[in-house]
């Protein structure tokens, strides 16, 4: 039996790139994307893969992107949650649902949808659909910083480790991810879950996320069984 992941994270990268070639708009690539998004996912559950994180929205694309591409995006993002919370999957209390990142640069009209889709599905479980909209990184770990000399974090110095850390950021206690995948042709991580990642496998594929089929994610999976994964030892 081969070796499955017990938590996956990924970089879709590509959609835009992927509608210019077709001479298409680029929000038809962020709804293509999406779509494809939702065929992997319920690929992991199928797989026994027990958490899935995608990077949905980087702060620097909630900065730096169109305001009309931007709003194409919210609404798929609200499309997106109206209908996991309607999943049968999710409404059964098996899918825990973890919006994550810096929602002051989201409408609060959708801050709130995201912040009460978490509240609902908390104890929900086996399987953990993480989320990463307006996330950083860096963000990450300077809003910890800052919950911290703010005091809303308490935490004595003598019990500051790289566990005792790990659990105050967004992941709280979920494993750390096993296998990274980037898709899209780039070779980077783009402050894709910095502080979790340090002995991920990390799996680049050239195919554009709009592209990017079942096979390809079968064959990041057989690629990760085979490594030998040491830890450092």
């Amino acid at each position: 039996m081969r070796k499955i992941p017990y938590h996956v994270g990924i970089i879709p990268d590509g959609n835009r790139r992927w509608a210019l070639k077709k001479g298409l708009p680029t929000w038809f690539g962020h709804i293509r994307g999406y779509e494809v998004a939702k065929t992997i996912a319920n690929e992991a559950w199928k797989l026994g893969i027990k958490v899935l994180t995608f990077y949905g929205l980087s702060r620097e694309n909630c900065l730096k992107r169109p305001k009309e591409e931007l709003r194409y995006i919210h609404r798929i993002l609200i499309k997106a949650v109206k209908e996991l919370l309607e999943d049968n999957r999710v409404r059964g209390g098996r899918v825990r649902l973890l919006f994550t990142g810096d929602f002051n640069l989201l409408p609060d009209s959708i801050a709130s949808k995201l912040l009460e889709a978490n509240r609902q599905t908390a104890l929900n479980g086996p399987f953990t659909l993480v989320v990463g909209t307006c996330y950083g990184g860096k963000w990450e770990i300077i809003d910890l910083v800052k919950r911290i000399v703010r005091g809303e974090v308490s935490i004595k110095a003598e019990d500051i480790d790289e566990e005792n850390v790990r659990k105050l950021l967004v992941l709280g206690d979920l494993p750390e991810p096993d296998l990274i995948i980037r898709s899209g042709g780039e070779y980077r991580i783009s402050g894709f879950l910095l502080y979790h990642i340090a002995y991920s496998e990390l799996y680049f594929t050239d195919t554009l996320w709009p592209d990017f089929t079942i096979d390809e994610f079968h064959r990041a999976i057989e690629w990760y069984a085979s490594r030998n994964r040491r830890f450092g030892a």
